[in-house]
């Protein structure tokens, strides 16, 4: 049986949203308001509020395409615990002052959630995997629902040999993969709509303890990058796996966006995109630069079919958007920043502590 915490009572509205409006009338009206105006809203009156929260307005606003990619935080010191939860949001009025964004503190965790872990996001909820062996080498899962802020137990990973995890997504799948290449028991996936662990094939390979990179989606496959030029390839409606050479950069930081593999280390200026037309990594030229010259890059995400890097600044957290395009007839690549700002601020005296605690999820609300 799982266990339920919930932090944010949801009730259905039935008091008048927008005088001479009927409610069906409002509720598609307040919809289509973007997110960094619900704060405004809210303020509007009780049942607009009790509204913001509802299902039914998480799912009027995915029937009208008006869903939006928030940025989750989990920002944790070792030394600290728990880790704090952020959500961040473009500020309405923004000003040199205080700045083009916010981070709104999530509310509640709850008592045992996870302190090592991986994360894995699908529609509004966010899976948290323990790289905690416990109970049976089991391993436990905890579900955060981003609309309306509740907690539930999941079912553990059933065979965890996979102290640091790699997650990635596929159909509402989760699919979870060890840190070293091994035979046997290596990777297992989470149907969400199901609820339940299924365990994969391993790949044939020739030599295994091999590093795991990192691992991505690309043309309806789950993609695993291993060191020394391995692509591994699994398609899930033949449950085969496929074997290719891929020169890898070395960087841990892969990402897929709109089908084009990106790259980068610890230091900004390395940020390439691999060009399959001739097998080669080339780096992507920044246009409308604005980082720290420090900036260390900490997580590469797709968001909505953006590149976005979060990383440290001399002073915090930083965070940037780009849109990231290659020439058709030379296959160059160009990356314009669309944003960089500071999003958490730190005392400089924290800032060496920051653990890998520090994770970042896009979620679609």
């Amino acid at each position: 049986m799982s266990t339920t915490t919930t932090t944010t009572t949801t009730e259905t509205p039935s008091e008048i949203l927008i005088p001479s409006l009927p409610n069906d009338v409002a509720l598609q009206c307040l919809a289509r308001v973007p997110r960094q105006y619900h704060p405004v809203l809210a303020a509007v009156s009780k049942p607009v509020r009790s509204l913001l929260s509802s299902p039914e307005f998480f799912a009027a606003r995915s029937a009208l395409n008006c869903a939006e990619h928030l940025l989750y935080f989990r920002i944790g010191i070792l030394d600290f615990r728990p880790a704090r939860w952020f959500t961040l949001y473009r500020r309405p009025n923004p000003n040199s002052a205080a700045g083009n964004f916010t981070m709104a503190p999530v509310p509640g965790n709850p008592n045992d959630c996870l302190q090592l872990y991986k994360h894995a996001v699908v529609g509004p909820k966010i899976y948290l995997l323990s790289d905690e062996i416990g109970h049976k080498n089991t391993a436990k899962v905890w579900i955060f629902d981003c609309r309306f802020h509740t907690w539930e137990r999941g079912p553990n990973i059933p065979t965890c040999q996979k102290f640091g995890l790699r997650t990635v997504v596929l159909d509402a799948k989760i699919y979870v993969f060890g840190s070293l290449t091994v035979k046997g028991s290596w990777a297992d996936v989470f149907d969400t709509v199901a609820g339940r662990w299924e365990a994969l094939p391993s790949p044939e390979l020739t030599v295994y303890d091999k590093l795991v990179l990192g691992c991505g989606v690309k043309g309806g496959k789950v993609c695993v990058w291993v060191v020394e030029g391995v692509e591994l390839r699994f398609d899930p409606g033949t449950k085969t796996w496929e074997v290719n050479s891929l020169a890898l950069p070395g960087f841990e930081q892969i990402c897929e966006v709109n089908g084009v593999l990106c790259c980068c280390n610890g230091d900004i200026r390395t940020l390439k995109g691999f060009d399959e037309r001739v097998g080669l990594w080339k780096e992507i030229n920044l246009v409308n630069g604005g980082f720290p010259n420090d900036f260390l890059v900490l997580q590469t995400l797709n968001v909505g079919g953006r590149l976005v890097i979060v990383g440290l600044g001399r002073m915090g957290v930083w965070c940037a958007e780009f849109e990231v395009k290659q020439d058709r007839d030379n296959g160059d690549f160009s990356g314009e920043v669309l944003w960089s700002d500071m999003v958490y601020l730190m005392h400089k005296s924290f800032l060496y502590r920051l653990s890998l605690f520090n994770t970042c999820m896009p979620v679609s609300l």
